[in-house]
């Protein structure tokens, strides 16, 4: 697959503006897919990582379109809502786990009704490898396939003839989504008959099972007859979705893969995909914010450099985009005229990238920076008692924090900014998580009125400085 570019053209800016935006999805696209992506939640969360996280090829021309919007209607109508895996198939030829066609609740198990069936969108340039989910088709008849779909565990090229071809419309997100499929597909399987109620007309009628994974190997057969006559107790004996869910995300992430002289142009991207070029302020260093899922409601703030490898290595953090901007020095960033050479790295949600390189030149005069003598520094420390989280603090708390609360480690300068006093920016209030005491959240006056409305468990400490936005 390939990343379509559009060339960023070369950037020239006076000093008498501070500040130009660029869309970047106007200058890189990823030809399967806009940004949606599917979340199979697992009822049992022991289960690999207890979700399988798809990315949807909805993108007319090399996507699969119709695929995605057939698959969306049944999420939308909750159709998948406890739907289970129905089979689990391996061999050295083929290797596959099969849902989508019945759910169950309460140890009743329903047949999706199902809808029209749809036209095919084979190619062979989705084909049926490891990792991908396709519609799957009960006979070779073309244009059949309707509710069902099949996480292709390994790779299966039968599937690229069968009826003209199963549609491949996803691929997994990420190695992990990966692992959960291959747990599913190594659980023990049994052959048995269950009674099944057709929801249209309320008909229960007897339906054999061949191959149906189960979350409980006491309840697994070796193929032997008598097979088993409902051999089920508890719902999730079954490989059951509790949900599956669509969301819009971000088509791509970006970053600054260099920059010759970042004093002339800073270059950051706030969560709609657009490159923001500052260049006459002396706040003009990016902080990101990071929600550490492990902890949910506890966050972390990074420049440019710590964003990169935190997005590489550590998958626990996910990002939630620009915060607000500092100085890196203690007399402000730098304004200055000149040249700077910028590349900008798109990496989709597959894992694959593509960059862009642009001039940028700056003129004008340069202007005083009579702010300067009020920027302060502010430390970061780590809260070793729930490692993960963080706190900012001006100096002054900094000596308090050093003093007598010995959980708090202090890691360094983390940024220089106004104080809460100065009316020089942007008031960032600061919030404390009394659902995990010592841990705190930095935010804006929109979001600030946001959480007290919403949210009990953040306490609002106060103004805790003031930025550029």
């Amino acid at each position: 697959m390939t990343i379509n570019i559009t060339p960023i053209s070369d950037q020239s800016f006076n000093l008498e503006t501070s500040s130009t935006t660029i869309n970047l999805l106007n200058h890189f696209d990823d030809p399967l897919t806009t940004g949606k992506v599917a979340n199979f939640n697992l009822e049992d969360n022991s289960l690999g990582s207890g979700e399988i996280n798809i990315v949807l090829f909805d993108q007319t021309g090399e996507g699969a379109p119709i695929a995605v919007n057939n698959f969306t209607s049944y999420v939308d109508g909750g159709s998948y809502n406890n739907s289970i895996i129905d089979r689990s198939f391996s061999t050295s030829q083929s290797k596959y786990i099969l849902g989508g066609a019945y759910t169950v609740e309460n140890l009743e198990v329903k047949r999706i009704t199902p809808s029209a069936p749809i036209e095919d969108e084979f190619s062979s340039q989705r084909s049926n490898k490891a990792g991908t989910i396709a519609m799957y088709k009960l006979t070779d008849e073309a244009n059949s396939a309707r509710n069902r779909w099949v996480f292709n565990v390994g790779d299966n090229p039968d599937f690229d003839t069968r009826g003209g071809g199963l549609t491949v419309f996803g691929q997994v997100l990420s190695p992990e989504d990966l692992n959960t499929v291959g747990a599913i597909a190594s659980l023990p399987v049994t052959n048995t008959s269950l009674p099944v109620i057709n929801p249209v007309t309320s008909s229960q009628f007897s339906t054999f099972f061949s191959r149906l994974p189960v979350n409980d190997n006491t309840i697994a057969n070796d193929f032997n007859f008598p097979y088993p006559s409902y051999p089920f107790t508890e719902d999730n004996q079954f490989v059951r979705f509790e949900n599956i869910t669509i969301d819009n995300v971000l088509e791509f992430t970006f970053t600054v893969e260099s920059n010759t002289d970042p004093d002339v142009v800073s270059a950051s991207f706030d969560n709609q995909g657009n490159l923001i070029l500052d260049y006459g302020s002396s706040l003009k260093t990016p902080l990101y914010r990071f929600q550490n899922q492990d902890l949910p409601g506890t966050y972390l703030f990074v420049g440019e450099q710590e964003r990169q490898s935190i997005l590489s290595n550590f998958r626990n953090f996910k990002e939630e985009g620009l915060a607000f901007k500092t100085a890196s020095q203690a007399n402000g960033d730098t304004i200055k005229t000149g040249e700077t050479d910028i590349t900008i790295k798109a990496t989709n949600l597959l894992g694959e990238s593509a960059r862009q390189s642009f001039k940028v030149s700056v003129t004008g005069d340069v202007p005083e920076n009579e702010n300067q003598d009020q920027l302060i520094r502010f430390n970061r420390f780590q809260n070793r008692d729930i490692p993960g989280t963080y706190l900012y603090a001006a100096e002054e708390e900094s000596r308090n924090i050093r003093q007598n609360y010995t959980n708090f480690i202090e890691e360094g300068i983390a940024f220089y900014t106004y104080g809460a006093d100065a009316n020089l920016g942007q008031d960032i209030y600061r919030f404390q998580n009394t659902s995990q005491p010592g841990t705190y959240l930095f935010v804006g006056e929109e979001e600030k009125n946001s959480i007290l409305a919403n949210y009990p468990q953040f306490v609002l400490e106060g103004v805790a400085f003031e930025v550029a936005v």
